[in-house]
């Protein structure tokens, strides 16, 4: 027997910084109206613009269907922040939240925090697995 397969279909809506809602609330409306899955905001910690989580927080009341999938860099980032941002996106929105695990692997990341050098790669996926299962 046939496995059957989804096909889930997303629109990124960051591209180049805004710092205005409705750009972004317009871009999410659009990918509701055309019966997309959900759209994603990639973020960085070395990308210039808004806070993803932040901004698609702010997207939330204002569509109804649409999944809410920010990029979220789990290097720097205690699992306990990661995991209330998400739970409260995905309580604005009423259930629709995901998340997208990155890792932040430069040297001048870490150093906007201060807290401990660039790790290598691996450890660092090692350890955002760990925060997604914290969370």
């Amino acid at each position: 027997m046939p496995t059957t397969r989804s096909l889930h279909l997303a629109a990124e809506i960051g591209g180049p910084p805004r710092y205005d809602a409705a750009s972004h609330i317009a871009l999410a409306r659009l990918a509701e109206r055309g019966t997309l899955d959900f759209v994603t905001f990639r973020d960085s910690f070395a990308r210039p613009g808004p806070d993803a989580m932040a901004v698609l927080a702010r997207v939330a009341p204002e569509t109804t269907r649409v999944g809410l999938v920010p990029t979220v860099t789990t290097t720097h980032t205690e699992p306990f922040h990661v995991s209330s941002a998400v739970a409260t996106l995905d309580w604005v929105s009423q259930g629709r939240a995901g998340w997208h695990a990155d890792v932040s692997t430069t040297e001048a990341e870490a150093r906007l925090f201060g807290r401990r050098p660039a790790a290598p790669a691996p450890a660092l996926w090692q350890e955002a697995g760990e925060t997604a299962d914290a969370s």
